[in-house]
């Protein structure tokens, strides 16, 4: 999409408390799942969008996070509510392209991406951020996968448009493998994590429509939803845990 049309899902997401399926419960489960000998003082939450995860993982972990996003109004509410929890001397927000490496620095002890790996294509994310890791760091992932071996058409049909990468969760952990890292452990999110995801997008996209009318953003949100309701138990998001296999 150009800069003007992402302008209208933009303006839908700036509202929503989280850009895609999550919580703060599937948060801290998947801090849980991570070695207890890593010491974890050094964070990097790529997509970091409005802060949802952010502020998780400083108020659980007790390190410093940066929080990096391309759209600065996300990064604007993320600081505005760091400061309201009182963890804006833990969070550092950086405006900047995730897929450029150059620009994020390097030696974290953990990096994580809740839902922001498939914009810049799982596989070059994982090659790319392999270096950002500290030897024997760990990588926190959510991806959307196919969880049937035979996808209905109406789901196959939707997909091809919105994600034509999609496949199963066998094939993501053997990319990560052979991108250099290890499975330490995986769990797929909840329904709770989309129902809850979709009643804020829904809260959102009504206010966005009586503010501005509609937008073919709107109407392909509102698809999104519908698609889940229909085909929701033959995919969702696996959140894999892995770590710098050295």
């Amino acid at each position: 999409m150009q800069s003007d049309d992402l302008q209208p899902f933009f303006e839908v997401f700036e509202d929503t408390p989280r850009q895609g399926p999550g919580s703060v419960e599937t948060t801290r489960r998947a801090l849980g799942l991570l070695p207890r000998w890593l010491r974890v003082d050094r964070v990097l939450d790529l997509g970091c969008g409005t802060g949802g995860s952010t502020l998780v993982l400083a108020r659980e972990t007790g390190a410093h996070v940066t929080a990096v996003d391309f759209h600065p109004p996300f990064l604007a509410t993320l600081r505005a509510n760091a400061e309201a929890a009182g963890l804006d001397q833990r969070i550092t927000t950086l405006a900047a392209d995730m897929a450029d490496t150059t620009a994020l620095g390097s030696d974290f002890d953990l990096l994580w991406a809740e839902g922001s790996a498939y914009s810049i294509g799982l596989e070059n994310a994982l090659q790319r951020w392999w270096p950002l890791l500290r030897s024997q760091g760990c990588l926190v992932l959510t991806e959307l996968v196919w969880f049937v071996d035979d996808p209905s058409e109406r789901a196959r049909a939707f997909f091809a448009d919105e994600y034509p990468d999609m496949c199963d969760e066998a094939t993501r952990i053997e990319q990560a493998r052979q991108a250099g890292y290890r499975l330490v452990d995986s769990f797929r999110l909840s329904a709770a994590d989309w129902h809850a995801y979709y009643a804020g997008v829904e809260r959102s996209l009504s206010a966005a429509i009586a503010r501005r009318g509609q937008h073919p953003v709107h109407a392909t949100l509102r698809r999104e939803r519908e698609i889940y309701e229909a085909c929701g138990d033959e995919y969702g998001y696996v959140c894999l845990v892995l770590q710098r296999d050295e």
